[in-house]
């Protein structure tokens, strides 16, 4: 298995894959468009970075993520956003590969975490973070300011 950047021509994998997190946590399908990701993961204003799992040529697994940064302790972190292993790939150390990627990335570029949502009702998600050591934080409370 390997773990590498993406590239454009991963983007239908990655499409397929992202539907597939949609359903697992409730949110709408996303659909089959992917000029979203493009413009978002590829584009001249990128809004994030996507990383690719690749076993036998197929994509197995991916993971989005951006960069946080707090003036107040002068601090780089990572966030991630969306990380996802095909059904029947699970439990098979690809979401350790993925994470282990990203935490090589996020120290070669001086950070100091990673930083991540996990949705309560994601019950076969929790054992796999708490695993690789993420912990939750009884520090800060996750707010959002709708917009629309």
């Amino acid at each position: 298995m390997q773990v590498r950047y993406a590239v454009e021509e991963d983007l239908p994998a990655i499409a397929t894959l992202s539907r597939e997190l949609a359903r697992h946590v409730d949110d709408p399908d996303p659909g089959t468009d992917i000029e979203g990701l493009r413009e978002n993961c590829f584009g001249p204003d990128r809004w994030a970075r996507c990383i690719v799992a690749e076993e036998d040529g197929a994509v197995v697994g991916f993971a989005v993520f951006s960069r946080q940064y707090e003036a107040h302790t002068r601090r780089r972190s990572l966030y991630l956003s969306d990380l996802e292993v095909r059904e029947g790939e699970r439990r098979g150390g690809t979401g350790r590969k993925l994470i282990d990627f990203l935490k090589d990335h996020g120290r070669a570029h001086g950070c100091s975490r990673i930083n991540l949502e996990l949705w309560a009702e994601n019950h076969s998600a929790r054992p796999f973070y708490e695993r690789i050591g993420a912990r939750f934080d009884d520090e800060v409370d996750i707010l959002r300011i709708p917009l629309g």
